[in-house]
């Protein structure tokens, strides 16, 4: 043992330190939810200046951890504050960033159940209660893992290995009979990369337009799905969303289960942000037919108040949960073919897995789901609000009436429109989150620009709503009032 090494694992300085982060954290918070930290929710500066900055902090060795907890704490975008109102990332709980701590420390591999046999037990106990919420059934089995681009991956390699005519992991897909799966166009990235990753490329995907309200419509599906089938296309799946990542709105999903039951196809329904919507006695009417799903992909960073990456992977037949990976270790573990539900590994493209479900057990366990019905009913009912605040203002437009709590809207007076109306927006958006006073994204509808806000802190309230229409309004009147007269 050296000097140094001995020095790291000094108990002492950990507990000192330990405790100063943890005071740091909760008069951070304690602040920072109420709107009063005095920080901005994004400290913006250029990816080089920052670059710089932190070159200078490797290399200094004279200051203590609770220096740099401090910095990084000032140069972070603020998730807790009630005026972030970006990309779909929840405020994560505090007992579940302290079952982080716990999980990090331990560094446990879920993999393998003699690795991590607590969080392996937990992970199981956890799956069956959402499946459960779902109403999926007493044959449902899922699995906990990193994300939901690795969540649909690992659904779609399963629908593969189940709807293909030849066992695609032993032999691939040299049948010269492809697999193809019919996606909506509204979907995640992730969806069409997870079908690339597959090596089906253009080929393996039909973007499936959506309708005037922007959702999969049944008809359109069923005359795509037969135009493919007579060209000799092999369509094993359909893919839906609940609910769409841009605008928040859900297909419907009791519809499209019944189609995908009569032509015998699988049916993915990508429910990363909206799927928690099952918890909400208020809600849930949104994601009826969720239940009928083949496959299903849950975030808990999302609308489940818990740290980034943890995903839920539902299968409704838990045989499907074990056929996406198969092969020999015989390092890990004795056999390959028995469904043994301890061994997580053999399900999960990880091998050293984050053992993510010690910070939803922990949850479940001292708040219980009603927890999580009280988070998507707050948030939902926010979103629904802010529409109508939207609506009373002059020179304001909403893209669609909000089904989530993801709302899009823009600036529109009426002395700009076409593209520089495209290009105002864009540049208030820009001016809004480097003045540091409110965090916004913006998306594209119909090939225009508009503002897109995901209400994800449930201590936002009205007073915030009405600060962001402030501040954009009169952001966009000084853009327009430079602008030189025609």
């Amino acid at each position: 043992m050296t000097e140094l090494l001995n020095d790291a694992f000094n108990p002492d300085s950990f507990r000192s330190s330990g405790h100063k982060l943890v005071d740091l954290l909760a008069d951070y918070l304690d602040s920072t939810k109420n709107g009063n930290s005095g920080l901005p929710v994004l400290p913006f500066s250029t990816p080089e200046k920052l670059l710089e900055y932190w070159e200078r902090e490797i290399n200094n060795r004279d200051g203590s951890p609770d220096d740099l907890f401090k910095k990084v704490l000032n140069n972070s975008i603020h998730i807790h504050s009630p005026k972030y109102m970006g990309h779909q990332v929840s405020p994560a709980l505090p007992l579940a960033g302290l079952a982080e701590l716990l999980s990090a420390f331990l560094n446990n591999s879920l993999a393998v159940y003699e690795m991590g046999s607590p969080g392996i037990a937990m992970e199981r106990i956890i799956i069956k209660i959402l499946a459960g919420a779902i109403g999926l059934g007493n044959k449902a089995d899922g699995v906990l893992t990193s994300g939901g681009t690795i969540g649909n991956l690992t659904a779609l390699l399963a629908a593969r290995q189940s709807k293909s005519k030849n066992n695609v992991w032993k032999m691939g897909t040299t049948d010269g009979n492809a697999p193809v799966f019919l996606v909506p166009e509204e979907s995640h990235y992730s969806v069409e990369r997870a079908v690339r990753i597959m090596g089906l490329g253009d080929e393996g995907i039909i973007k499936v337009p959506v309708n005037k309200k922007h959702k999969l419509d049944v008809k359109t599906v069923e005359r795509i799905f037969t135009e493919a089938a007579g060209e000799g296309r092999n369509i094993i799946s359909l893919v839906a969303n609940a609910c769409s990542t841009s605008l928040g709105l859900f297909d419907p999903l009791e519809e499209l289960a019944g189609f995908c039951k009569e032509k015998n196809i699988w049916f993915h329904v990508d429910a990363a942000h909206g799927g928690p919507a099952v918890f909400s006695e208020k809600y849930k009417h949104l994601v009826s037919g969720l239940e009928k799903a083949d496959s299903v992909v849950i975030d808990f960073h999302k609308m489940l108040l818990h740290p980034s990456l943890i995903t839920a992977v539902l299968f409704r037949d838990e045989d499907d949960s074990y056929i996406t990976f198969s092969q020999k270790a015989q390092y890990l573990w004795e056999s390959r073919g028995d469904k043994d539900w301890y061994n997580p590994g053999k399900r999960t493209l990880e091998c050293t897995k984050n053992a993510m479900s010690l910070k939803v057990f922990f949850t479940l366990s001292n708040y219980g789901t009603k927890l999580f019905d009280d988070n998507v009913t707050v948030l939902f009912n926010l979103g629904r609000r802010f529409a109508e605040l939207i609506k009373e203002r002059k020179n304001f437009n909403l893209a669609v009436e909000p089904e989530s709590n993801i709302v899009c809207f823009r600036y529109a007076p009426d002395s700009t429109g076409g593209k520089s109306l495209n290009l105002l927006n864009k540049k208030i958006r820009q001016a809004v989150i480097e003045n540091g006073d409110f965090f916004i994204v913006q998306t594209e509808v119909n090939g225009d620009t508009y503002f897109r806000t995901c209400l994800m802190n449930p201590f936002t309230t009205e007073n915030e709503l009405f600060g962001l229409l402030d501040k954009i309004e009169i952001t966009g009147d000084s853009f327009v009032s430079d602008q030189p007269e025609k």
